[in-house]
């Protein structure tokens, strides 16, 4: 009789004990330690998010950017900075034990044949910078970290197909939608990966920028970026990349009052690609 009642409350358990779903990814941000059941579609990963602290350097100090105060060139001649703006693409992230993490978006966007256009598929890695202030962070697309991260490697710039797309192919806000300001110059020549706007002069009627405008595959930079210490990314949270941006560099050795405009694009180019430096991950 015992084993009857035995076996009669192990099924009563069995038949009314119900899984619970949930995700089981640590990965996730909604990772659910009280789930026992993989739901499907469930898991919702980080975003990652870069950002830039905008720095300039003194002899003897390195002090926030300021878009008012006024700098000095290479040739004595003081200037301000009104904005720079730029595109990086073809984010990787760069683990210790050789693996690399990358953005798990994808992006369906036009690309124009001359009179024709075809539709592409393409890792929806590219990140807008807007240069107008101290601190400046972008948050682009998914990413699921893991791992212990050693360095970040990107392109300044956008390579061919993706450097003709049709801009209204994607959402308004989206780094390759158009922008105000003009960040792209059509098909032909597509997307400007740089726009830098400054005050060539300190006086009061100074009133329109010079815009130097760098655009071309001549100019494409690849960039990598050694963390000082790797560091493991915190599973669940939102990773945060903090980069200094030291914009006394990128005007280092210039004469803001060049008139070989060509002159002066590759030396801006030739000194971004040492200004940056990738300092700390965060989690958010």
């Amino acid at each position: 009789m015992r084993i009857v009642l035995f076996l009669l409350v192990v099924l009563c358990i069995s038949g009314c004990y119900e899984p619970t779903p949930g995700c089981l990814d640590t990965r996730a941000t909604n990772f659910d330690l009280d789930a026992d059941e993989a739901c499907p579609d469930c898991c919702t990963f980080p975003k990652l998010s870069i950002r830039f602290d905008n720095t300039w350097t003194y002899p003897d100090e390195m002090v926030s950017l300021r878009l008012d105060t006024f700098y000095i060139d290479a040739n004595n001649h003081p200037f301000r900075i009104q904005r720079i703006r730029f595109y990086w693409s073809d984010l990787e992230l760069q683990l210790s034990n050789g693996e690399t993490l990358t953005i798990t978006d994808s992006l369906d966007l036009s690309i124009a044949n001359g009179t024709d256009t075809s539709m592409i598929t393409v890792r929806d890695d590219y990140l807008f910078a807007d240069i107008d202030r101290a601190t400046r962070s972008v948050t682009l697309k998914t990413l699921a970290p893991s791992g212990e991260l050693a360095s970040l490697k990107a392109t300044f710039g956008i390579k061919d197909p993706v450097n003709k797309a049709v801009t209204t192919s994607v959402s308004n806000s989206h780094p390759l939608a158009p922008k105000t300001g003009q960040m792209n110059l059509g098909a032909a020549t597509g997307y400007i990966f740089a726009k830098i706007e400054y005050f060539q002069d300190t006086t009061a009627i100074d009133t329109v920028p010079r815009i130097i405008n760098i655009y071309g595959s001549d100019f494409i930079r690849e960039l990598q970026l050694d963390l000082p210490v790797p560091t493991t990314f915190i599973e669940g949270f939102n990773p945060v990349l903090v980069i200094e941006n030291d914009i006394s560099r990128w005007f280092s050795g210039i004469d803001v009052r060049q008139t070989d405009t060509t002159a002066l694009k590759n030396q801006f180019v030739d000194n971004l690609t040492q200004s940056f430096q990738l300092t700390q991950v965060l989690a958010q």
